[in-house]
């Protein structure tokens, strides 16, 4: 056996170099593999069947945590909130998605991605920073307190665009759900409130999730009386 120092000391060398290269090889292969593992969740979530038909609505705000989480964690480990969304809801056509890739998808899709893309940039506004802890917290369907900014230390709420009262079930549609601050009790819904959801309305109907009369309801029963009144002369 060769003891010349040179050839004890390259062999080291190329035995490191051979240790640090596995090291790094599994350590990008876990990362891509739990890449993939993300997407095929938020994929799920994404569906038809989760996004628009919760048996309870519970479940929906708890999957609704869990798909910003994804989200988040995705975003954690490289992969950008607008590349996760296009990928679990298989619109990507480019390294960004763009308006006009949006515009392609089907009503129920193009629902889908602006409910994500809308909770996950409140999840971000609100202040959370996703490390182990808060995924794991997100991972069960629970948002713990407000991190930072005005309403840091109390709970957020998963508030509904279009009220239960307005159409019995639409609480358990995730597309009906919003990430947003506690406000005081009996406040008024603000006219962009109003318009949001009538549009929503709208579009759920156009996608065939409420029949159009449902929708007509709904916007008639979320108008300010001064509207009803002007619509109805």
């Amino acid at each position: 056996m060769d003891s010349n120092p040179r050839y004890i000391l390259s062999r080291t060398i190329f035995l490191i170099i051979a240790l640090v290269a596995v090291l790094y090889g599994m350590r990008y292969f876990k990362k891509w593999q739990r890449q993939n593992e993300i997407i095929a969740a938020l994929k799920s979530l994404s569906s038809d069947s989760s996004y628009y038909h919760q048996f309870y609505a519970e479940d929906a705000r708890k999957a609704l945590v869990r798909a910003v989480g994804l989200i988040a964690e995705a975003n954690s480990l490289g992969i950008p909130p607008e590349t996760a969304i296009a990928r679990a809801t298989s619109t990507e056509k480019k390294t960004f998605v763009t308006d006009a890739d949006v515009e392609e998808a089907p009503l129920k899709t193009q629902i889908v991605i602006n409910s994500l893309r809308l909770n996950y940039e409140n999840f971000v506004k609100l202040g959370y920073q996703a490390d182990y802890k808060l995924l794991g917290q997100l991972e069960s369907g629970e948002l713990p307190a407000i991190p930072s900014g005005p309403g840091a230390g109390q709970q957020p709420v998963i508030a509904t665009f279009i009220d239960a009262t307005a159409s019995p079930g639409i609480e358990k549609v995730m597309a009906n759900l919003e990430i947003r601050p506690p406000r005081p009790e009996g406040q008024a819904p603000t006219d962009i409130e109003i318009a949001t959801a009538k549009r929503l309305a709208g579009q759920l109907a156009d996608a065939d999730i409420i029949e159009k009369a449902v929708r007509d309801k709904i916007v008639r029963s979320i108008s300010p009386p001064a509207v009803q009144a002007a619509e109805d002369q």
